[in-house]
């Protein structure tokens, strides 16, 4: 008899760290926290400065420290690693000169409803001579009579030296002066979600705009942490956004064109470029005029949708929910050309693909856009390569793809 292979059984308990992973994903759900609660040239940033930071118009800033349990763990019991280590990383902060303790609020934010006697007493304070008072008071609970710190966890023991020492008192003092403390009551998700309704914005649109915004400050991280930018977002930012989505969600209405039909200079300069959209013509035969009618297209929806987009008038998420519409159209009517006219050739199976999308409207959800946008559009999408007339475009264009602009 062969040896039996023997399969070592796998911990799950061990691979998750549920805790950690929580407490990444709610930094950027605290930004919108913060966001609602900000006044005019505010912004708010994440693992700039702190977990999540405020920085106001005068300079001065909040410095927040997120801590999230989702076991029973406290992370604000008077000898948890959590507090300690928040004290000396903002001590650490000041040392080093990221942060003006003259000009720094420090705020300890948890996710869940626990407290400790040693943060609600830093809490309370409002004046130098209580943050004296409460260093001293607290300053008993970790050492005796004599000087001598009593027994303590080995890493807890580090910060809470370092916090205690005499020469650095005066640090210690500014800390807890400007220290402020806050937790939820309720779940995170509901407390930041409570906080949301409290915008305004009526019942029966708040849902989809609250999802909506949530996943734009999501986006909005994710891009700026892909392109090494800080991660910051101001309340303009931030505002201009929550107007597009409430105007989608609150009625539908047409939006002014700004855009007008480019001069003869400009058509021959587009052609100048090669651009991928028009040699996607090229490849099917379109005369001149078509191509002149698509690069008006092409140039007029470019700029409206960076003026809409800057006016707050659509939101990033319409304009993608649109492109997927677009794509899903031109994919659909391309299986239906290629049924109907398989016997055709393809430079006429192209044609047909493009005309039937020209023809067919695509609407935004939420407001009424002229054909040239839509059109425009599939020009744009086409010039990504995202979508091609030709049965074969993509082949036929990678042949000659070094003379052209994108």
């Amino acid at each position: 008899m062969g040896n039996k292979k023997v399969v070592k059984k796998t911990n799950i308990s061990n691979t998750h760290v549920p805790d950690k992973v929580y407490a990444y994903m709610i930094q950027s759900h605290h930004m919108l926290y913060e966001l609602l609660n900000c006044e005019k040239g505010d912004s708010v940033s994440v693992e700039v400065f702190d977990d999540v930071g405020v920085e106001h118009p005068d300079g001065s800033r909040d410095a927040i420290q997120l801590k999230s349990a989702l076991s029973n763990r406290n992370p604000v019991s008077n000898k948890a690693i959590d507090l300690w280590k928040t004290m000396y990383n903002w001590m650490l902060s000041v040392e080093t000169g990221e942060l003006d303790p003259e000009n720094t609020k420090y705020i300890l934010f948890i996710n869940v409803n626990k407290k400790g006697t040693i943060v609600d007493k830093f809490h309370s304070v409002k004046s130098t001579e209580e943050a004296i008072d409460a260093w001293n008071k607290t300053k008993e609970i970790f050492y005796d009579e004599e000087g001598k710190l009593k027994e303590i966890g080995e890493e807890c023991r580090k910060y809470v030296e370092y916090f205690y020492k005499d020469e650095k008192k005066d640090l210690a003092l500014k800390i807890i002066e400007k220290f402020k403390y806050k937790k939820c009551i309720e779940d995170y998700t509901i407390t930041v979600r409570n906080e949301f309704n409290k915008s305004g914005i009526p019942e029966d649109i708040i849902d989809p705009i609250y999802v909506g915004i949530i996943g734009w400050i999501d986006i909005k991280v994710t891009k700026m942490v892909e392109a090494g930018q800080p991660i910051a977002i101001s309340l303009e930012d931030y505002q201009k956004q929550l107007r597009a989505l409430y105007r989608e969600y609150n009625q539908k209405h047409s939006l002014m064109t700004y855009s007008v039909e480019p001069s003869d200079q400009e058509i021959e300069q587009e052609f100048q470029k090669k651009r991928v959209y028009i040699e996607q013509l090229d490849i099917i035969d379109c005369d001149y005029t078509e191509k002149v009618e698509a690069i008006n297209d092409y140039l007029r929806a470019a700029i409206d949708r960076a003026t809409w987009a800057e006016n707050g008038d659509i939101s990033m998420q319409s304009i993608q929910t649109y492109e997927s519409n677009l794509k899903r159209t031109w994919k659909l009517q391309k299986r239906i050309v290629m049924l109907e006219k398989k016997n055709e050739s393809s430079e006429d199976q192209g044609k047909m693909i493009y005309y039937k999308c020209q023809d067919k409207n695509v609407e935004m959800d939420s407001v009424y856009v002229p054909d040239f946008f839509k059109n425009g559009c599939y020009h744009a999408l086409a010039n990504n390569l995202e979508i091609g007339w030709h049965p074969q475009y993509s082949e036929l264009i990678k042949e000659e793809s070094d003379s052209w602009e994108i």
